[in-house]
């Protein structure tokens, strides 16, 4: 049960779209009624500037650095759910539940996943 909770926890926590409340919150801007209705990094960076675009990317980083994380403080010594947490939360990126499944690319959340990984599987107590 506990590990259902974490999977689906990892994919709704990707499912967040910090690009769209970026915008939302601080400008006012509808992300979804772009030109082409992407709610990414990268048209966050055309709309509103580099500034905000990058603040987008280091929230997806986090995002994904996060789910890793969590499912590492919950299992922590069971790293198929940390690799399947990251899994979830990059999928939930690209096709998040709170805006029909239509996502973003997954660049950000990936680099975070990927970090996280790296980190803590490279980071353990050694027996030796």
């Amino acid at each position: 049960m506990k590990d259902i909770l974490l999977y689906l926890g990892a994919y709704l926590f990707g499912s967040i779209p910090m690009g769209y409340f970026l915008l939302e919150f601080t400008k006012g801007i509808d992300l979804k009624k772009s030109e082409d209705g992407q709610v990414g990094m990268a048209q966050v960076w055309k709309i509103a500037g580099a500034q905000m675009g990058l603040i987008a990317l280091a929230l997806d980083i986090l995002k994904g650095v996060a789910a890793v994380s969590l499912a590492r403080y919950i299992s922590p010594g069971d790293e198929p759910d940390w690799i399947l947490a990251g899994f979830l939360a990059l999928i939930g990126d690209e096709f998040p539940v709170f805006l029909k499944f239509k996502g973003t690319r997954g660049i950000g959340v990936g680099v975070g996943v990927f970090a996280a990984l790296l980190y803590w599987m490279t980071h353990r107590p050694s027996i030796f």
